[in-house]
């Protein structure tokens, strides 16, 4: 793949990346299924213990969670996005600083300021697609937020 194509490739990549993440806050689903792989290569890894999803089929269940009116998305913001490409020019994978805050019930979470999140798309049929997707919570902000969260004991 040429030198020249790279950018273009990477605004192109760069989108699908946001809209992944960006389509809570309006409650899209056909802009988040726009990004991702529908079949069994789909991989999600969140922040949860039991936010493991394989296969697009097991992704969708979780939409009823999330368009749920009790779940809302509050504040997204991906920063420091670094995406690179295979030299194929059908792979790339990328790392960034995600704010994925939200609320349930109307209680928000500081769960999701600052995770870090990698992920990989292949370029399939023309269309970048998001094939792997993983977040994760740096120990020393998880201490800190349960230290501002909790209340001092007696």
């Amino acid at each position: 793949m040429g030198e020249g194509r790279q950018p273009d490739e990477k605004t192109a990549i760069a989108e699908v990346i946001r809209n992944s993440i960006l389509w809570a806050l309006t409650k899209d689903v056909a802009m988040q299924q726009d990004t991702m792989a529908h079949d069994e290569d789909l991989f999600i890894l969140w922040t949860g213990s039991t936010h493991m999803t394989s296969g697009w089929k097991e992704h969708e269940k979780s939409f009823e969670t999330l368009m749920d009116p009790r779940f809302q998305a509050v504040r997204t913001e991906v920063r420091d996005l670094v995406i690179h490409l295979s030299r194929s020019g059908d792979v790339a994978w990328y790392s960034a600083t995600l704010d994925d805050v939200v609320s349930w019930d109307g209680k928000v979470s500081r769960f999701g300021e600052g995770l870090r999140w990698t992920g990989v798309l292949e370029k399939r049929d023309g269309r970048w697609v998001i094939v792997q997707m993983h977040a994760s919570l740096a120990v020393d902000k998880v201490r800190e937020i349960v230290l501002k969260e909790t209340p001092a004991s007696p």
